[in-house]
């Protein structure tokens, strides 16, 4: 068998910039998570949702800064799949990549609900048929070429995102009521409980769910083959992008637990819509807020598509997947089959009208499950790939990485329980999922075997992109 053999479904170009990166993890992460979780983690907060924002942010934070240490010196795209099929085993790979699958699915359903939640207010009973149209759109809008997608995330993330949320932070910083924002609230329904109603676990539990808020991070580890001088670009886009949300998401929660009241919190389904209309906006300039939303949840549909088809592509390069989904439009440089089987996917999910509540549940399992399996993928770069490692701009001493990825690990883990503790049939669901992942596995493997094909002699090779930068 030839290098070429499991090359042959394409390339991918180097199109995107610093300010691409920037804005499409912006408005990949900034979009769906705080606009559509903050109601469902407030309820388990209260009026310590700040709190659980900067619980949540921590292991992303940590996951961002080892990010910056394996793609600085292993820029590819597909990422998650490359790095540990190649740094751990094909079948640690296989599972990772199955992880992913499984989760973007349900998170393309998710967010598209999401902004059909939204869409309600301008018609009523449309969620779930505004859900299909919108990831429709998305869907064609990501067979257009990545320098065209690229340059549309970044209006979506200035014209939906940042204005959104400038304009909640502003308009709201003025109304907070310290009494409500401190817990100590009384209205005729009683005393507000406190900063912690629910104790410091209903703080633990607000950090899980909004896990997904920051998953935006990983992201960029799946579209490193089409950065330009990716390492610089991937660490500088990551550490820019990751101050701004940060920043953003401390200063939002304060806003949404300054303004409403416990009692508010407590039902779960409040959005930042009814913070401007608890301050007394209306009409006209609220029809405009929530458009503004809409701009916004969409840059993270679009994001979502843009990224993760990308390991479809490279698995599929690889054989593990059907070499089918590595073609590359000849027009416009895109994994098109790669983008077509996610959002068809999701598609079918929808028709089938999934609830909104588990699925929230199963993004933040199924985000979460990879960071376990892949854990020590980057403490093994040094050991598999000195090279790579010696080129790179961003390195961490063996025994800090150690002990980020521990920190990780154990987040993760506990994170996990609590969802079982919670939502013990999405556990069973998803177990469901990896169970018939596994076969496939197996078969698919056999019948490679039968044909000359060496799955692990593959993964022992480096995607051409990488290669070029050496």
């Amino acid at each position: 068998m030839n290098e070429i053999d499991n090359q042959e479904g394409g390339k991918l170009k180097r199109e995107l910039g610093l300010t691409s990166i920037v804005f499409f993890l912006f408005g990949y992460i900034v979009g769906a998570g705080i606009l559509l979780q903050t109601g469902t983690a407030s309820a388990q907060t209260g009026p310590g949702i700040w709190l659980a924002f900067i619980i949540a942010g921590i292991p992303n934070m940590i996951s961002a800064i080892i990010i910056y240490y394996i793609a600085s010196a292993f820029p590819v795209s597909g990422g998650a799949w490359v790095y540990s099929s190649r740094l751990i085993s094909p079948f640690i790979g296989f599972l990772v990549l199955i992880s992913i699958m499984i989760h973007i699915i349900g998170s393309l359903a998710f967010i598209s609900i999401g902004f059909g939640r939204y869409f309600e207010s301008f018609l009523p009973g449309s969620t779930y048929y505004v859900a299909l149209i919108i990831l429709t759109m998305f869907f064609l809008l990501n067979l257009l070429g990545v320098k065209f997608a690229g340059w549309v995330q970044v209006a979506l993330a200035i014209f939906g995102d940042f204005l959104i949320l400038v304009l909640f932070i502003i308009i709201g910083l003025p109304n907070i009521d310290v009494a409500k924002l401190a817990g100590i609230e009384q209205t005729v329904f009683g005393s507000a409980g406190g900063l912690f109603p629910n104790g410091i676990g209903g703080v633990f539990v607000g950090a899980v769910i909004l896990s997904f808020s920051y998953a935006g991070f990983t992201a960029i580890v799946e579209i490193g083959g089409e950065i330009k001088n990716p390492r610089r670009t991937v660490p500088l886009g990551l550490f820019i992008s990751l101050i701004m949300v940060m920043s953003l998401y401390i200063l939002i929660s304060i806003v949404f637990a300054g303004n409403l009241s416990f009692f508010e919190l407590e039902t779960g389904n409040k959005t930042i819509i009814n913070v401007f209309e608890k301050i007394g906006i209306s009409g006209f300039f609220l029809a405009f807020l929530n458009i503004l939303v809409l701009i916004a949840i969409g840059s993270t549909l679009h994001g979502i598509i843009l990224a993760y088809s990308r390991n479809l592509f490279s698995a599929a390069r690889d054989r593990i997947l059907p070499t089918i989904l590595s073609k590359v439009n000849k027009r416009f440089s895109t994994p098109h089959w790669a983008v077509t089987f996610f959002c068809v996917s999701s598609l079918i999910l929808l028709i089938f009208r999934p609830s909104y509540d588990d699925l929230q549940y199963y993004c933040a399992l199924t985000i979460t499950i990879p960071t376990v399996i892949i854990a020590f993928a980057p403490y093994l770069l040094e050991k598999k790939y000195p090279e790579l490692l010696e080129n790179s701009k961003f390195k961490i001493k063996k025994k800090y990485l150690l002990m980020l990825i521990i920190f990780n690990v154990a987040y993760s883990a506990l994170s996990i329980l609590a969802i079982i503790g919670i939502k013990l049939y999405i556990v069973l669901i998803v177990v469901g999922l990896y169970a018939i992942a596994i076969i496939y596995y197996v078969v698919r493997r056999r019948w490679l075997k039968k044909r000359g094909f060496d799955l692990n002699e593959i993964c022992q090779r480096i995607p051409e992109e990488t290669k070029e930068l050496l």
